[in-house]
C-alpha cells in the first residue's frame, strides 16, 4: 500500500475532473493551506452552489441530468427565468452548500479537522474509515434547498414564488460563504508555523496551478476518479457525525 506522502502526491498532479475544471474562487486560498499542511490533502471540493437542472420525472439521481444554469455567487430572478425557457423535463432549482473531501494521515488529525469544520458550521461534517484504513474527513452541511419549478416545458409556479425562492437560496449562499471564511482561519491555527505554511504554501500554489494545467490525457489514468471517493469498495468502519 501506498505511503500517505505518495498518495498526497500522487493525488495533487491529477487534474480535477469536475464540470468546472478547477478548484472554485472561494476555496483555492483554503485548498491551498490544507494541501500545505503535511498530515492533510484535499480529493474533491465545492463552494457551494445555485444550479437549475433538468432531468425525466423517473430519474431520481443527479447524474445524467442536464444544468440549465449555474452559479457559485448569489444569482438574480433573470438568470433563472432566462435558464427555464431551455427546460423541456423536470426542472428544479436547488442550492447546495460547500462540499470538501479531505484524506488525514492519522486519525488525530482527522479529528481536529473534523473540529475545526463543526465549529465553523459544517456540522454535518464526519470522519470515514476504510477497511483499507484510508481516513477521510468530509465538510459538509445540511442547509439546502431544492424546489421544482417546471415541467415538459412549462413553469409550474409564479415569478414571485420563484423570487422568494432566489432570495432564500442567496442567503443560504451568503451564510454559507461566513462558514466557509469561519473554517479558514480556524484552519490556519492548524499550521505548525507560520514560516512552515509560507514555504509549503508555495508548493501547494504551483501544484494547484499544475492541476488546471495538466494534459487531459491523466483523466485515462486515473479510473477511479470516476467514482465519488477513491478506493469505494473500502466503505467505512464508522462516522461520527454531528447533526
Amino acid at each position: 500500500m501506498a505511503t500517505f506522502s505518495n498518495q498526497k502526491l500522487q493525488r495533487l498532479v491529477h487534474v480535477d475532473l469536475s464540470k468546472k475544471g478547477s478548484v472554485d474562487d472561494a476555496l483555492i486560498d483554503i485548498v491551498d493551506l490544507i494541501n500545505s499542511l503535511p498530515q492533510y490533502f484535499t480529493t474533491s471540493s465545492c463552494s457551494g452552489r445555485i444550479i437549475l437542472f433538468e432531468n425525466h420525472s423517473d430519474e431520481v439521481q443527479k447524474k445524467g441530468c442536464k444544468w440549465l444554469y449555474v452559479s457559485h455567487d448569489p444569482v438574480q430572478l433573470e438568470n433563472i427565468s432566462e435558464a427555464l425557457k431551455d427546460a423541456e423535463n423536470v426542472t428544479t432549482l436547488k442550492f447546495e452548500p460547500m462540499v470538501m473531501h479531505i484524506q488525514c494521515q492519522t486519525l488525530e488529525s482527522a479529528q481536529k479537522m473534523h473540529q475545526a469544520a463543526v465549529s465553523s458550521g459544517f456540522r454535518n461534517s464526519g470522519i470515514t474509515i476504510g477497511t483499507k484504513g484510508k481516513i477521510m474527513m468530509a465538510v459538509r452541511s445540511t442547509h439546502s434547498l431544492e424546489a421544482p419549478l417546471a415541467s415538459e416545458g412549462q413553469v409550474l409556479v409564479s415569478s414571485e414564488y420563484i423570487q422568494f425562492l432566489i432570495k432564500n437560496a442567496n442567503t443560504k449562499m451568503e451564510e454559507n460563504f461566513r462558514r466557509i471564511t469561519r473554517f479558514h482561519k480556524l484552519l490556519e491555527t492548524l499550521s505548525p508555523c507560520e514560516q512552515c505554511h509560507q514555504s509549503l504554501n508555495g508548493t501547494a500554489k504551483k501544484t494547484r496551478l499544475f492541476d488546471r494545467d495538466a494534459d487531459k490525457s491523466l483523466k485515462q489514468d486515473n479510473r477511479n476518479q470516476n467514482k465519488p471517493e477513491e478506493e469505494d469498495e473500502d466503505l467505512a468502519l464508522f462516522m461520527f457525525d454531528i447533526t
